[in-house]
């Protein structure tokens, strides 16, 4: 994200690691040279005593600091214009960039190094590059790009610093810039199809607030009309005295709020795990079972973290714009390094409340491995009577258990339909079709304690069990 939004230790990506730096004044291995013609500019003028040989000795003398006197002349005329500060884009968009190094002085500036940062080949990050250009009087360095983004973030594209050398390449001065366009990558807002009887949110058992219901008990509210609602709902002798339509709000007797966990930690090595070697030839029965957390290639956990966590937190969006949508109260809670208090929770009433903490939400960095969404549901110290969604960016035996022993879920009535919603990409797994048969075994044993898994992508979610344990046969459940 950058590495603004990256974590734990990476291996060099395709455009290797960082160029070497130096100190703000620096000599080079051609320094030598100025002190081999010193030693020679001596002797030569010891040996003929003439004026000059003793003129030679005196430009051999004052020739460094001449050259540094017009290096940093040169050096403080530099400047790095960008074409903006900062830019918003979404993922897998076509995005362009542009800066400029600018020699605004009237003395040319020969040989300069350019530390800059640049998105790398795989549009993953952005890493540091060096690049040597000469800078005439009043002349410009122009970089330019179009990139696509593969993951939401923040990414800093621009100038680290500038290294500046004399005529002979004797020494160097730095000069830092540290002039970025920062560019916010948002995720893709998904939206899950409205007309889908087994979406995301929507279940055979809904506590939804509806004047339409048949378990409402009694008016609990009057409140101004919004688009969707009933006209039986419309308190008609209200409205004529206002002369703005006003409805009954009702009380289903159930509490109208939803809690949506999003998970953004780790849950796979950033680098290949060593393998045994597996003898093609062997007996099948004396091979051990297949890892079904093992990936297609070892390229794959190069962003294998970065991919996933994208994923859960497109659903994540997904899911929240149809809570909203269905005139639910969503608590929308995520760890993230950037609060003081290590996690953010925000309670949204509408889409306009949900765009104001979106950004923040779409540029979360990946969490420690320690904080999972089993600790995250243990900061609810007020379980009610609400529906809990959790969006996993995998699931393992440990996070299945925070989640079967999650406190707010031990009075939750067996009546709401809580779902535990876990981002799949089965072309990324080595072994597909084993690691389909654990997601069933993970959703029967999450059912006991009454969460409902879906197995959700970004093309569709495919609800794997419900709370009483009869899988719909991989029905698709909603459309992105």
């Amino acid at each position: 994200m950058p590495d603004t939004k990256k974590t734990g230790k990476r291996k060099a990506g395709p455009d290797g690691g960082s160029p070497r730096k130096w100190g703000r004044f620096s000599l080079t291995p051609r320094c030598f040279i100025w002190v081999a013609l010193w030693i020679g500019a001596l002797l030569f003028t010891q040996l003929l005593r003439s004026s000059a040989s003793n003129l030679f000795f005196g430009f051999v003398n004052v020739f460094p600091a001449a050259s540094l006197v017009y290096t940093l002349i040169a050096r403080s005329g530099l400047r790095v214009f960008m074409a903006s500060d900062s830019s918003v884009t979404e993922k897998l968009k076509p995005f362009t960039y542009e800066f400029r190094l600018i020699n605004e002085r009237r003395l040319p500036c020969p040989f300069a190094d350019a530390y800059i940062m640049l998105p790398r080949r795989d549009s993953v990050a952005c890493s540091e590059r060096l690049i040597k250009i000469s800078l005439p009087p009043a002349a410009d360095y122009t970089v330019s790009g179009t990139v696509s983004f593969r993951f939401r973030g923040t990414y800093d594209i621009g100038v680290t610093s500038v290294y500046v050398y004399d005529f002979f390449r004797m020494f160097r001065l730095r000069s830092d810039f540290d002039s970025f366009n920062s560019v916010c990558v948002l995720p893709r807002r998904m939206v899950v199809d409205e007309n889908s009887p087994a979406s995301v949110s929507d279940a055979t058992s809904r506590t939804r607030k509806s004047p339409l219901s048949i378990d409402k008990i009694e008016v609990s509210d009057l409140r101004d009309y919004r688009l969707g609602d009933a006209l039986k709902s419309i308190h008609w002798n209200l409205s004529s005295k206002s002369e703005e339509l006003v409805v009954r709000d009702y009380n289903t007797g159930s509490s109208n709020r939803t809690y949506v966990l999003c998970d953004m930690s780790p849950r796979f090595p950033f680098e290949a795990p060593d393998r045994p070697f597996t003898d093609p030839y062997a007996d099948p029965s004396t091979l051990p079972p297949p890892d079904v957390s093992q990936l297609v290639s070892d390229e794959a956990y190069d962003d294998m973290n970065e991919y996933c966590a994208d994923g859960a937190v497109e659903l994540a969006v997904a899911t929240v714009l149809r809570e909203l949508r269905d005139n639910r109260t969503v608590i929308l809670m995520w760890f993230d390094r950037r609060s003081d208090m290590g996690a953010f929770s925000f309670e949204l009433h509408s889409v306009s409340d949900f765009d104001t903490v979106f950004r923040l939400f779409a540029t979360a960095p990946l969490a420690s491995p320690s904080d999972t969404v089993g600790q995250l549901a243990s900061a609810i110290h007020d379980p009610e009577d609400a529906r809990y969604v959790f969006i996993l960016p995998a699931i393992d035996n440990a996070t299945a258990a925070d989640l079967c022993s999650a406190p707010c879920l031990a009075d939750v009535s067996p009546s709401i339909d809580n779902e535990v919603i876990v981002y799949d990409c089965p072309e990324r797994y080595a072994w597909p079709a084993e690691r389909k048969a654990w997601l069933e075994l993970c959703s029967a044993r999450l059912a006991e304690s009454g969460l409902r898994l879906v197995s959700g992508t970004l093309e569709g979610m495919i609800v794997l069990s419900g709370p009483d344990g009869d899988g719909d046969g991989g029905k698709e459940a909603g459309n992105g």
